[in-house]
């Protein structure tokens, strides 16, 4: 899953969110196109239209449970004036052929006939309506009848006419054939791989999930589970990284914390590199001494997209690429990290798939609280957003600083804010996280 060729861009004055995901996306090739087996295929993006091979149903089947008869010949029955009918055979689902019991006598006219049939059975082209068998009562007789005889055949009595097509599904009433049923780009579910599986496909065309490696940089890094030592910091990080990713349907590899030490990024981003279309670090990329990934990736003739992005939290985001493998660098605190993933990491990601309607859905909401802290850029603050009275209503966090972990428990949005801040009442756009 390459990256296409890329001019030098002006990175210096550095890229708006919207500019940065345009930056990224236009790089992006389409992914590959896979076969994978039905029972593999939820969750996956399907990668070509699929058209009805068939009508569905693909024949005129019973609906219930009951009785196929001529409606015409119930035109007049009442609970006063009931009309027998003679149960000739029975259908059975999956039956090639029905079974007629008449034996052809000439006294049965043929109007006066029915057969039993079950649910999913194929309705006899000569019948034109079902009757449910709740619907119907056996009477107890004997002998010659009105209008035929019953030749010891058991019989039904029906107490109410039959309107014609009743309780029977046509051939295509549901899907004409070379119908479009599912659009390219759709993220396959249980109702998506039911109709596939209606149609017979034992597989299905899936676009190939793009290989991300994660890799957290920093010294003060442990792996949950390690004893916890004065001054270091569990990667929270890195987790988070992986666990969004997988939900958004990659295949992610994450790498053990990797020291603040130039030539040991370089060698790991080269590593990974081999194995991913994606490398994702996370930390070490603001302007400290200590902060070695953007010369880290300069090294291995990584080109520079962009090293700076109009946002806050996490300005300092940034994105190279080299031989047609791109590196997203995040910032290492936690709420600059997450916010780069759904601003820069999600779109990429989501146009990789061929997700459809994968372009951010941002919408208006009354703002509850002064949010008047002023800022060079842009800032997207934790919130929480609800409807009240038909109208979105958004709640910024508190104390939502951008190492601080607490509100991503209550946060449900994004707010947008602008740069000079907002007085309670304005509106406000959001970006939901659910």
């Amino acid at each position: 899953m390459a990256i296409a060729r890329v001019d030098r861009v002006d990175i210096k004055r550095g890229l708006n969110v919207d500019e940065a995901v345009h930056c990224l996306i236009e790089r992006a090739l389409p992914g590959k196109v896979e076969q994978v087996l039905l029972q593999k295929a939820a969750q996956r993006v399907l990668a070509e239209d699929f058209y009805s091979p068939f009508p569905m149903p693909p024949f005129r089947r019973a609906a219930m449970d009951g009785y196929a008869l001529h409606s015409a010949y119930t035109e007049t029955a009442s609970p006063a004036h009931p009309i027998r009918l003679i149960v000739t055979g029975e259908v059975q689902a999956g039956a090639v052929a029905w079974f007629a019991g008449s034996g052809g006598h000439p006294l049965i006219n043929e109007q006066l006939t029915a057969v039993r049939i079950f649910t999913g059975a194929p309705v006899p082209d000569c019948f034109d309506a079902v009757i449910r068998q709740e619907e119907i009562q056996l009477p107890s007789l004997q002998g010659r009848q009105t209008d035929a005889v019953s030749w010891g055949m058991p019989q039904i009595q029906i107490n109410q006419p039959i309107q014609p097509g009743k309780n029977i599904a046509e051939a295509g009433e549901d899907i004409a054939e070379n119908s479009l049923v599912i659009n390219k780009g759709t993220r396959l579910g249980s109702k998506e791989i039911a109709i596939l599986a209606s149609y017979g496909q034992e597989r299905a065309s899936v676009v190939a999930k793009p290989k991300v490696a994660i890799l957290p940089v920093g010294d003060e890094l442990l792996l949950p589970g390690q004893l916890l030592q004065p001054n270091r910091i569990y990667d929270a990080n890195g987790f988070v990284v992986e666990a969004f990713l997988q939900e958004l349907g990659a295949s992610v590899i994450r790498s053990l914390p990797i020291k603040d030490e130039a030539e040991v990024i370089a060698s790991a981003i080269k590593q990974a590199a081999e194995h991913a279309d994606l490398v994702i670090t996370t930390g070490g990329i603001s302007v400290g001494d200590y902060d070695c990934v953007a010369r880290a990736a300069d090294c291995l003739g990584f080109e520079p997209l962009f090293t700076k992005v109009r946002m806050r939290p996490g300005p300092h985001s940034s994105a190279f690429i080299h031989r047609g493998k791109l590196l997203i660098s995040l910032s290492g605190n936690p709420a600059a990290c997450y916010t780069g993933l759904v601003l820069l990491v999600k779109p990429i990601v989501q146009h990789w798939i061929g997700l459809n309607g994968s372009k951010a859905e941002w919408k208006q909401a009354v703002l509850m609280d002064d949010v008047d802290k002023t800022s060079p850029y842009p800032r997207y603050i934790r919130a929480f957003v609800w409807m009240e009275a038909g109208e979105w209503r958004v709640k910024p966090l508190p104390n939502d600083k951008s190492g601080n972990i607490a509100a991503f428990a209550g946060a449900n949005a994004l707010a947008a804010i602008p740069s000079e801040g907002l007085r309670a009442g304005s509106h406000a756009a959001f970006l939901s996280l659910t």
